[in-house]
């Protein structure tokens, strides 16, 4: 894995590939509450359904919450940023101003 900067013109996502937010702030601190990922997910979800309703059976992988090495994540699929720009955007900004770690999920 790679530490992405947060640019959706990363070249990762132009692969296909993803990225994934690790529940974990750049401080080394776990990210409250312990729920996050799957709230932020089904934030995302509805955000696509409301900005493309025709979407909704593929915007169920889009974001996926996952568990790794005891710390919380949310896998993004590189299709968000094409599928819903808004919703890419507010992951992304979400990332940022709670300092979480992104990685480029190879």
């Amino acid at each position: 894995m790679t530490t992405l900067d947060h640019q959706p013109d990363h070249p990762a996502l132009s692969r296909g590939t993803g990225f994934r937010i690790i529940g974990t702030t750049h401080g080394g601190k776990p990210f409250r509450p312990g729920d996050w990922a799957e709230r932020l997910a089904g934030v995302i979800t509805l955000f696509v359904k409301e900005r493309k309703p025709g979407c909704s059976v593929a915007s169920a992988w889009l974001a996926v919450p996952f568990v790794d090495g005891g710390h919380r994540c949310l896998r993004v699929s590189a299709a968000l940023a094409e599928t819903c720009p808004e919703a890419f955007d507010f992951v992304m900004r979400f990332a940022r101003d709670n300092e979480l770690q992104v990685c480029a999920d190879e």
